[in-house]
């Protein structure tokens, strides 16, 4: 059987003084995913839906996205309001905005990294735990997905404000004793960035809106309008790839 998931992540959808056209880059990464044949199984967006967290960029956010007639899997980025979020996709629970969706033949696996109030990321307060529980409780092939990823890219300025210790050498244990797991999924990094992790390939998207240049080395981040892209990831066999698909 055949499975395919959607990537989008980091529109930083902006409502007001201060957009850049984040809505309508929103928009054409919608478009893409609707031009796709076949059309993909779900949607996952892997977090800085809006850029200040603020109620009127969810709304807008939901009235870009209305238009994607498969199931949309959302979880936060460091720029997002996890309640916010919640309430607006009606996602259950509360807490770590994180869950388990079935997606074809694929699970998905939506973790949460965000620290409130700061930009790295962080797998404390149960949320390793959680993740573990999860990945032990089935070894149906599966993908994991969260805004920071695990792996360094070599921008420094964006390498610390990564996942942070010792969550993250706690995560490359799990992941090499979890072999089921076929992919890690993130965003944050506002570039497409590939690299394996605890045995596990890792692919960070780039955002539907800005990108931050290839200056490797460098200490400031500054984000250009460079061409966006979504990414798919094709589940077949029990086997997996990914695409980045220029917008």
């Amino acid at each position: 059987m055949l499975t395919l998931l959607a990537h989008l992540t980091d529109p930083h959808i902006v409502v007001g003084p201060g957009d850049t056209g984040s809505a309508e880059a929103l928009a054409a990464a919608v478009g893409a995913v609707l031009a796709l044949r076949p059309l993909p199984d779900a949607v996952v967006i892997t977090g800085d839906i809006c850029n200040d967290g603020a109620p009127a960029e969810y709304d807008r956010v939901a009235e870009v996205l209305e238009p994607l007639t498969m199931p949309v899997h959302v979880l936060p980025g460091n720029h997002d309001d996890r309640d916010l979020l919640r309430e607006r996709f009606q996602v259950p629970g509360s807490g770590p905005l994180q869950y388990v969706a079935q997606v074809g033949d694929v699970r998905l696996v939506v973790c949460d990294t965000q620290r409130p109030g700061r930009d790295d990321g962080a797998l404390d307060d149960g949320r390793l735990e959680w993740l573990e529980a999860q990945l032990a409780a089935d070894t149906t092939p599966t993908i994991v997905a969260m805004h920071h990823p695990p792996i360094v890219i070599g921008l420094p300025i964006l390498d610390a404000i990564g996942i942070a210790e010792p969550g993250r050498t706690a995560l490359r244990e799990l992941l090499a004793r979890s072999p089921h797991v076929r992919r890690v999924v993130a965003g944050h990094v506002h570039r497409s960035v590939f690299d394996t992790f605890g045995g596990c390939g890792v692919v960070a998207c780039a955002s539907t809106n800005l990108q931050a240049p290839l200056e490797i080395g460098a200490s400031e981040l500054r984000l250009v309008p460079e061409t966006p892209a979504i990414a798919l990831h094709v589940a077949i066999d029990g086997a997996l790839a990914s695409h980045i698909q220029p917008i």
